[in-house]
């Protein structure tokens, strides 16, 4: 992509409200991460799932709620991190 191209982008990108700036972030850091192969999954990663499949049939689950704010956390501290 051409400079002046991508400059005008990341101006047009300035101008969102902060949101959307932050879900701008998000996204291309999602995608740059599927892009380098950054998303196989840790030893830590596999750990806690073997753990969750072993908890669910005990009912030690999240609710929907619950997991979709940790999943939020995660984001914003994934968004601190690059920033």
């Amino acid at each position: 992509m051409a400079q002046e191209t991508l400059k005008s982008l990341i101006a047009v990108i300035m101008t969102l409200p902060l949101q959307e700036q932050e879900q701008v972030v998000i996204e291309l850091q999602d995608n740059i991460s599927r892009n380098a192969g950054r998303f196989n999954p840790t030893e830590e990663q596999k750990a806690r799932l073997r753990q969750a499949y072993r908890d669910s049939p005990e009912g030690k689950v999240f609710s929907q709620e619950a997991a979709h704010q940790m999943m939020d956390e995660f984001a914003q501290e994934q968004f601190a991190v690059a920033v």
